[in-house]
This record gives C-alpha cells, structure tokens and sequence, in this order.
C-alpha cells in the first residue's frame, strides 16, 4: 500500500511538493483552505532567475530554472524572458559576481553575463549608471504568473495520482496510537502517514497545530505601478537593486506591460521597520508612503520624465529569523517543514517543495542533497525556538 502523505498549503511550494511525492510513487492529498496559488504565490512580482550569490540557492535555482523550461515546452507556462541583472554598486562586488558566473557554469547554467558600466547603460538606458559599477545579467530569467506555476504544478501532481482538497482548512491535529497523523478537515478526520507544512505565511499556524512550532516571521511587502508617458523602443528587464547580504532593502523595477512597470524594494532579510504579519489580518493595500518611497527611488535611478505612481498590492514575505529556508523534517521525521521562503518562494518554491518530498519519502534530498545545510534543528534557529511563547507572538 502506498505511503498516505498530506500537503498543507497549495502555493508553489505546496504544489512542487506535491509533484514530487506523486512522482515517488505516495498517495498524496494537498490540502489549501482557500484555492491553490491565491497566497503569497499569487501575490508576488512572479520573478525568476539564478542571479544571486550564496552557492545553494544558485543551485536550487538552476534546478527550479531547468523545470520551468521544460514547463514552458511541456505544459505552456509562460515565461517572460525580459532578462534580470543584479546590479553592483561597488567593484568589490564583481568578483563576486564573476565566482557566481564560474558556479552556474559548473553547474550546467552558461548564459549569464558580467556587464560594466557601459554594458549596464546599452541595456537599460534610461538607468542612470552614474554610482553603478556593472551588474550580472541573467538574458533567460525574467518573470512568470505564480499563479499560473501553481496550475501546471498541480497538474502534473493530479496526473500521477495526487488529490487536491481545496477551500478545506486543517482546523486540529493529533498522533494516534499506531502514530498515524490525524487531521481534523473542516470537521472531518482523515489520517496520514506524514505531513508536509508547506502553508506560506500560515505556516507558523500550522506548525503549532502540528506540535511543531515554526520560528517564522511574517511581514507584509508592497508592489507599485508604474505608467510610463510613452513605450520605450527597448524592453526594461527586472533590474535588481539588492546585493544578497546588504543591509535593508533596496529598488527593484521591471517592464510589465508595453507602457507599465512595477516596482518596490525587496530584501532577503527582516526588517525591524515592519510589523510581523497576522497572515489572516494583514494590510491589503498599498500605503502612501510606500508609493512615495518607491516613486523617489524610480524617479532618481531610472530617468524617463512623466512616470505615474499608484498603488499595486501587497503580499507577504514568510521570512525565518535567520533568512535562510526552514527545509527538512522536524524532531518527529514523519513532520517535514517546508518554509521561510520569504520573498523567493516563487523562483525557489518548487525545488524547496520536491526537497521536502524527499526528505518525507526518502529519508534524504535528492535533487539538492546540500539543502541538508537548511534543516529546521540548525542552530542559528535555536535561540528564537527557546524564545517562550514565540508562536503565539510571532504567527
């Protein structure tokens, strides 16, 4: 008989996980209380790509990068490829970015490309480049529909056998005696061999239903629109402020229609200046002086006159405390987590889920054997889990 498995959370993680459990034979059930892609996956600036600077997630990368290819070719998923180019605002950042060339080419990735101050200008230019250094240019990556990621995901879960249980919430949770995991659906009980927490946001919530508390920190990330005055006769590419390590946040902005943009700042860290997140009663929209911000740091940086500003949406960044994934099973290994994804879950989202498939079903990760490294018993995490109570304050 088939190992019984169960998702929580259908975003791109939820639905990679469920991809691969199927694909390794279980019988899978995701469950999403609301419809799948709807959370922070849907929310998101739907960005992709393999520029960044720590070796595992350039990996992780490529691997997600290499299924959205043949998503593309397989399944129809679109994929913006306008390019993305992390930017360096200082010459000790170009070795940097030259090792993480070396990398993606030993990893099977060879088409990025280092860019001085000139290549930056002939590729964007209208940005000013005047305290800019050069940048990675990653000519493939660009931007997709999380919703849409979520959709194909899926379809090939359902295909191999996996049952989606959507507008179902988990509302308990207990061991049974022959240590089976019992989930309390919407006032009915089903039970399970293991269980994934792969809830986004929720996954706080749910890792205190599933005695598994998850040091995580939600916070609540804005996008803006931009109306250009008129269509540019070249086509903006997600061009990335942030240097991995930075602190703070900084710009983001990319072509998004034929006369639009969207930008906002993006960070991989949390921000002391921003609450965490009731991910069941969080700010929607977006506040003025966000749009304000984002509107001063466009204006300066990308040098087209006329630029309207208004309000985007906003999502949330399921941030760990030490800015790195909660990926791998619990004290219990029949519980594996599958969170802190933060603001990359849509790029990474569906390798960190096969990851946890794996860990579940096989004891070990396959795909990306070094997300070991990514455990949720690490101990940078030790001093937040001794925090008392830290789940009732931080979720």
């Amino acid at each position: 008989m088939a190992i019984r498995i169960a998702i929580i959370g259908a975003g791109v993680a939820g639905c990679g996980a469920a991809r691969r459990a199927a694909e390794l034979g279980a019988d899978v059930t995701l469950i999403e209380q609301n419809h799948p892609g709807t959370g922070s996956s849907g929310r998101s600036a739907g960005v992709y790509n393999i520029q960044t600077l720590d070796p595992l997630d350039v990996e992780i990368r490529i691997h997600a990068r290499e299924l959205f290819f043949r998503l593309e070719r397989d399944r129809g998923l679109h994929l913006s490829r306008i390019g993305n180019v992390r930017v360096a605002t200082d010459e000790s950042q170009l070795p940097r970015l030259q090792a993480v060339i070396d990398l993606q080419h030993q990893l099977g990735a060879d088409d990025s490309i280092l860019l001085d101050r000139d290549g930056l200008h002939r590729l964007v230019p209208d940005l000013n480049v005047t305290d800019l250094v050069g940048g990675l240019l990653g000519p493939n990556d660009g931007h997709l529909d999380g919703q849409q990621l979520c959709d194909v995901l899926l379809a090939e879960a359902t295909e191999s056998g996996a049952t989606l249980r959507s507008r179902t919430k988990v509302t308990g949770h207990h061991v049974t005696p022959d240590g089976h995991h019992a989930l309390q659906l919407d006032g009915e009980v089903d039970t399970f061999d293991l269980v994934i927490n792969a809830a986004g946001g929720w996954a706080g919530k749910v890792g205190v239903l599933l005695g598994h508390p998850v040091p995580l920190l939600p916070q609540v990330h804005e996008v803006v629109q931009v109306k250009l005055p008129h269509q540019l006769d070249y086509v903006v590419p997600m061009v990335n402020l942030y240097m991995p390590g930075q602190a703070g946040e900084a710009l983001y902005f990319r072509q998004d229609g034929p006369d639009s943009l969207i930008a906002g700042m993006h960070t991989y860290t949390v921000l002391d200046h921003i609450a965490v997140a009731d991910p069941d009663d969080y700010r929607t929209k977006v506040s003025e002086e966000y749009l304000y911000e984002v509107a001063e740091h466009l204006t300066e940086r990308f040098r087209v006159d006329g630029l309207g500003f208004k309000p985007g949406w906003t999502g949330i960044y399921p941030l760990s405390p030490d800015s790195r994934f909660i990926l791998g099973p619990e004290s219990d290994p029949t519980v594996v987590t599958c969170a802190g994804l933060g603001g990359v879950g849509v790029t990474m989202g569906a390798i960190a889920g096969a990851t946890a498939a794996e860990w579940a079903l096989n004891g070990t990760p396959t795909t990306v054997p070094s997300t070991i490294a990514l455990r949720p018993d690490r101990e940078s995490l030790d001093a937040f889990r001794n925090q008392p109570n830290h789940s009732e304050v931080r979720t």
